[in-house]
């Protein structure tokens, strides 16, 4: 019975967090269309600055920038700040995009671990649509995740079970052992010469049936 449920768990738990491990590349793959919604957004601002960069500075938008940040005008001076920190933007975001769709899976996940936006992150996680992708990608990745998982469950039981195993013997062989009582062997009793004398001389008095049988 306890090999039944235990087999039983093992395939819950494999079938769990195979679909779990299934949900990263279409995570990925929301989260990049999340980063692609903002680089639309980041371009249509730029856009119309880029206009006047066209009509004014021959196209070169750093150039108006670095025309806007040394006028002695505060409120151009703010302009030319907001042109530079949406333009870094779209630089950032098509970097971190083409990261994402440009290059291998293996290293488009790891790029996604060790470089995501946490901002980012949050807002798909809040967002996010439970899917099953049947790709290769994915399959594999649910694979060895569920693998894994299954695995470390095993190895710490395992463990587990080893320490308190030592635990409980250390605890028995500690403790303190009953004082066993030996057997006292009795030794005969030697009477002396006195002793049988005096045994010899016992006086038997007659009952009062036995008188009436000498008589």
């Amino acid at each position: 019975m306890l090999r039944i449920l235990s087999t039983l768990f093992d395939r819950c738990l494999f079938t769990s967090t195979f679909i779990i491990g299934l949900q990263l590349p279409e995570f990925i793959q929301q989260y990049s269309q999340r980063l692609s919604g903002h680089l639309n957004e980041a371009l249509l601002q730029l856009s119309d600055y880029q206009l006047i960069a066209d009509r004014h500075f021959d196209g070169k938008l750093s150039l108006m920038v670095d025309k806007y940040l040394t006028n002695s005008e505060p409120s151009i001076n703010e302009t030319g700040n907001i042109i530079s920190k949406v333009s870094d933007r779209v630089t950032d975001l098509q970097g971190h995009l083409s990261n994402l769709q440009d290059v291998e899976y293996i290293k488009r996940v790891f790029y996604f671990v060790t470089e995501f936006d946490e901002s980012m992150a949050q807002a798909t996680i809040q967002q996010y649509q439970l899917a099953i992708p049947l790709s290769l990608p994915a399959l594999i990745s649910g694979a060895i995740f569920a693998l894994c998982i299954v695995l470390f469950i095993h190895l710490s039981l395992n463990a587990s079970k080893s320490v308190c195993r030592k635990v409980f013997n250390k605890k028995i062989k500690d403790e303190p052992k009953p004082n066993m009582i030996k057997p006292v062997k009795l030794k005969p009793v030697k009477f002396s010469s006195k002793d049988k004398n005096e045994k010899n001389n016992v006086k038997i008095i007659p009952k009062i049936g036995d008188i009436s049988k000498l008589n």
